[in-house]
């Protein structure tokens, strides 16, 4: 986190004036327990949900239980659970797809959406 802004209002009450110093961390905490690397790589994602279809994007950056991708799919909303399969290839023995749910979506440009992912352990959710 870094050094934090302050602010000062004086406020007048039944006592005087009192200097009131407001202290604003110029950034947010960070969250995430795995560091994150920028890469642009092509996954399948699969919604639990069958009536919804899957699709294949390109993520922004990813992690070790987690990745961030940008889709013109307006379905994702946090809690949803959906399956990942990174390097799909159809019919390849090689796929194979890990469970995981959204955890944040937000509005990018040109009618996109960024979708953060966390992936539950890879040897607990494998799925064929």
């Amino acid at each position: 986190m870094g050094l934090p802004d302050q602010v000062e209002s004086e406020v007048l009450t039944s006592h005087g004036p009192v200097v009131m110093i407001f202290i604003m961390p110029t950034e947010s905490m960070e969250r995430r327990r795995q560091p994150r690397i920028k890469l642009a790589q092509v996954v399948r994602i699969r919604p639990f949900d069958p009536s919804l279809p899957p699709e294949y994007c390109t993520t922004f950056n990813v992690s070790q239980d987690g990745l961030y991708l940008a889709t013109s799919a307006g379905h994702y909303a946090p809690g949803m659970n959906v399956y990942v399969t990174s390097d799909f290839q159809p019919g390849s023995p090689m796929s194979h797809a890990v469970a995981g749910v959204v955890v944040r979506v937000e509005k990018l440009e040109d009618e996109k959406w960024g979708v953060a992912i966390h992936i539950f352990s890879p040897s607990s959710s494998l799925v064929q």
